[in-house]
């Protein structure tokens, strides 16, 4: 038998190093190529996100995609205390994100303005009783937004291959980076949103207050107008346009004497032809706010309209009459009906009721308000 050359036992075993350092390479850049895609795909489903539990939904998602992990979640520092908004983890494991020991855990990833790992969080000083008790054996933890108004923490636990390392540091602070843009511009939207909504209600409780009569109807019609748009299911987008249109669709009165408004008596030819003006001048009003254009104008210039052409402003007459006017027309009709006026009290639901469906199809669109009539019999 002939004894291999050392040469060659050499350049083989130079060549299984290669090959395994070949493998380790390929190994890695495949890893790599796996979270650089995980990543770039939660950057594109991010684009024009403005919802935080969305936007957080698709942070934990990924998160998991790329940790080997238990599970984690997501806390919000909301007006000096921690929520839990979102966990990806077994059922029930969420528990532990409601403690003191995940405050606390967020709370210092905050003080620190950087993701910390904790390998053996049971034989810590501070948190290990509390970890033993919720089985939580390590962490990582991110900040989110520290410097932000939407401030948190992404915490991931129990690592299944043992220990977090800086890799996975580095991934959980790359997606919260990227979430955290995101959340801080959902935050502010929606916070936008809800002063918008509040400006809105305001204007509404604003001109309601002009008369004593008034108090409270631009609330219920919008009330009535969204019951009734979710029983012929409009979609939600659809839905806040009802609401909106709904608390504005009287703002024109704001130019209406409180002399007419409030007249106890029958108004004269001229008194009336003065109320018959408020639609428009609602719609002059608000008719420069882009965001208002089409549906919500449509409910504050047309609500009075007839679909037998004998309403006000306009006289259109069925079709021609934009479906929110005819929508809030509805509404509004049953609400003037159950309210006191000066001249005469408010009649009982089931009248306004009767009368409703003896002017359908003249008064109102006889299809809403079947459906109407039908919703508030069973209230």
């Amino acid at each position: 038998m002939s004894e291999t050359n050392p040469e060659n036992a050499l350049l083989i075993d130079e060549l299984k190093k290669v090959r395994l350092e070949a493998q380790k390479l390929s190994s890695a850049l495949a890893d790599a190529w796996e979270e650089l895609t995980l990543l770039y795909e939660l950057a594109e489903q991010m684009r024009g996100v403005l919802d935080v539990d969305q936007a957080i939904e698709l942070a934990l998602v990924h998160a998991m995609d790329i940790l080997s992990a238990e599970g984690c979640g997501i806390l919000l520092k909301t007006e000096g205390d921690w929520e839990l908004h979102g966990a990806n983890c077994p059922k029930g494991r969420e528990e532990w994100l409601y403690s003191d020991l995940a405050k606390s855990l967020a709370e210092e990833t905050l003080r620190r303005r950087r993701g910390f790992i904790f390998n053996e969080l049971v034989h810590h000083s501070h948190w290990g009783e509390m970890a033993r008790i919720f089985n939580v054996f390590n962490i990582a933890s991110v900040p989110i937004n520290p410097g932000g108004h939407a401030q948190g923490s992404l915490i991931a636990w129990n690592q299944n291959q043992g220990e977090f390392t800086s890799r996975d540091l580095k991934l959980l602070s790359t997606i919260a980076a990227q979430t955290g843009g995101v959340i801080e511009s959902a935050f502010l939207y929606q916070r936008l949103q809800q002063t918008f909504r509040g400006t809105i209600r305001a204007m509404a409780v604003a001109v309601d207050a002009k008369s004593p009569w008034t108090a409270g109807h631009s609330i219920r019609v919008t009330r009535y107008a969204v019951d009734l748009a979710n029983n012929i299911g409009l979609s939600e987008s659809e839905i806040e346009k009802v609401e909106i249109s709904g608390l504005l669709h009287d703002i024109g009165k704001i130019g209406v004497p409180d002399s007419t408004l409030n007249k106890p008596d029958k108004l004269t030819d001229e008194e009336w032809q003065i109320m018959k003006q408020h639609p428009v001048i609602g719609y002059e009003m608000l008719k420069d706010i882009w965001q208002f254009r089409g549906d919500i104008l449509d409910g504050v210039l047309y609500h009075h309209e007839r679909v037998d052409g004998k309403g006000y402003p306009f006289g259109l007459k069925g079709d021609e009459i934009p479906f929110m006017g005819r929508l809030l027309a509805v509404a509004d009709g049953f609400d003037a009906m159950t309210s006191d006026r000066p001249y005469r009290p408010g009649m009982p639901k089931e009248r306004a009721l009767q009368i409703l469906m003896e002017g359908a199809g003249t008064q109102w669109d006889k299809d809403l308000v079947k459906i109407f009539a039908e919703s508030q019999k069973s209230k």
